[in-house]
Parts: C-alpha cells; structure tokens; sequence
C-alpha cells in the first residue's frame, strides 16, 4: 500500500500523522511524506529580486523541517519512509503527486471544527477530496480545550468506525478496500445503510407504497449485515444498522455523532472530470458536516 502523506507544519497536520500511525494499515506499506512551497504570487521586479530567493529559500527549509517533524511522528510505523517536495499550488501538487507516484491513499489534515469551519473545511483537503484519483483520508483531528489539536494520540485511536454502505457496485470495492487493513476485536465498525423515506401524497397507492418501503427496509438491512459479516471475518467487531432518513448525508452525520465514531468511511463512484468536480451529494455533505475523520474510498 502506497500512502502520500500531505504535511505543511500545523498542529492540525503533526495530529494527521499521529493519526495516521494508529491506524490499522496492517500490509507492508510505503509511506511518502510530500511538502509542498507555495510561492507568493508577485511580480518580479528589481525590488522583489533582492528578497523573493531568500524567501523561498526560508520555505525550502522550513519544508525539510517540517518532514523531519513528521517523519518522528511515524516512526514507528511498519513502512518504508521517503519524502519529496514540490513548489507551486498546494492542493494541485498534492493531487499530481499522487497521481505520479500511483498512491492507493492521500492522507491529509482537515481545519474546520465548529460547525460553521466544517461547512467551509479548507481549501487543500478539499481539492484534494474532491480531485484525487484515489482514495483519501481526510483528518479532523480530536480539538482540546485550548482549541488546539490534541497531540497524544493513542494505539488503536479507531476506536469506533462508521462504515456507509448500499447494494452498489461502489460498496463492494469498498469493502475489497477495507478488508486489506489489520482491523481486530479492539476496533468497532458498523456497517450502517441509509435510505430515503418514501412519501405517500395519494391514499390509493398507500399499500403499493408499504409494500415498496418494506422490500427497501429488507434489502437495507440485508445489504448492512452482509457488510457486516466481512468486516467480521477481517477481525473486527462489527454489527450492521439500516436507518430510514429524510437525507442521507445528514442521516450518516447523525449516525456517526451519536455513536462517537472516530471515523466515517464512504466510497465514492464518479471518476470523470466533471463527477470529480461534484464528488457526489453525499459524499460532499458528509465531509463538510460530520465531526470526525473521513475515509473516502476509490
């Protein structure tokens, strides 16, 4: 497994890498550290010429050390560790370099915390999200009272994980996906399903619409134990749930806050252009509104 970890220095990217190194990664991994120098957009002239090299050459610095930090913060991961670094658009490097370097996931740090900050997020992990090629893990770090990052992160911090899954072709390869890490009885994932209420607006299809809700409910439910059955044989605890929602996307919000899950996982289809551009309404609300980390899976 080939994971490009995106660090810039911020107490919120030390707590994605401390994050990182308590996840169940489990197979021999490759772990490359990208920094990337985002130059100030200027216009070169006589005057900028006498202090523009000797910025970039602080930013190049302040990148190498910034690796190191992270770096320590892995190093007791079971990989191999390499880092690169890049100069230009903070979100596009990230994205090329993945795509470069065939990663299978793109770690990176999320800013938002309060209600308001998650609508926004950030404008790197969400390029990212929404432009990589492969899968992301985009981390909201645990906020202390201080509203910084807490650091100490401890083994086995994906405690609790909310898994989304329907009857699609995407929930397969995201479970194909999921089996791969070293999950074990410590770790808690529920295979959750949700669906759209139905709506009755004429009293002559009322039992025809019954009817149809409950295969739905059925074939919910079903899809979810299935799930949960895999997660089970990968060794982890697991249970399936199916919920009937008004959204889905908020639907999964509320599910993942009330059960305190530490991680929500996603999977998502759209792999043109233009359905990277969108990522999908679900996926999207997801990422903008739940108050933990989010896995999305490609």
């Amino acid at each position: 497994m080939k994971i490009l970890l995106a660090v810039d220095g911020s107490a919120h990217s030390l707590a994605a890498c401390r994050y990182l190194a308590a996840f169940p990664l489990g197979k021999p991994t490759e772990v490359e550290i990208l920094t990337v120098v985002n130059p100030p957009d200027v216009v070169l002239t006589g005057q900028t010429e006498l202090w523009y090299p000797q910025f970039i050459e602080h930013q190049e610095e302040r990148a190498r050390q910034v690796t190191e930090t992270a770096r320590d913060a892995i190093s007791h991961l079971d990989a191999s560790v390499t880092s690169h670094q890049m100069t230009g658009h903070i979100g596009h490097c990230i994205v090329e370099r993945a795509k470069e370097n065939q990663a299978d996931v793109v770690v990176v740090a999320a800013k938002g915390h309060s209600a308001f900050e998650r609508v926004l997020l950030g404008s790197v992990s969400d390029y990212v999200a929404t432009h990589a090629a492969c899968s992301v893990l985009v981390v909201r770090p645990e906020i202390g009272e201080d509203g910084q990052p807490v650091q100490d992160v401890p083994e086995g911090r994906i405690g609790h994980a909310t898994i989304a899954v329907d009857n699609r072709e995407v929930s397969t390869k995201l479970m194909d996906e999921l089996c791969q890490f070293a999950w074990t009885d410590q770790h808690h994932l529920v295979a959750i399903t949700a669906s759209v209420k139905l709506e009755v607006f004429r009293e002559d299809i009322l039992a025809t619409t019954m009817e149809e809700a409950a295969r739905r409910r059925t074939e919910a439910r079903r899809c979810a134990d299935a799930a949960s059955e895999r997660l089970l044989e990968c060794g982890a605890r697991s249970e399936g749930y199916s919920i009937e929602v008004e959204h889905v996307g908020e639907g999964l919000v509320d599910f993942a806050e009330s059960n305190h899950s530490d991680l929500i996982v996603l999977g998502d289809t759209g792999r043109s252009a233009l359905s990277r551009f969108f990522l999908g309404s679900t996926s999207r609300y997801v990422l903008h509104h739940v108050h933990c980390s989010v896995l999305i899976i490609r």
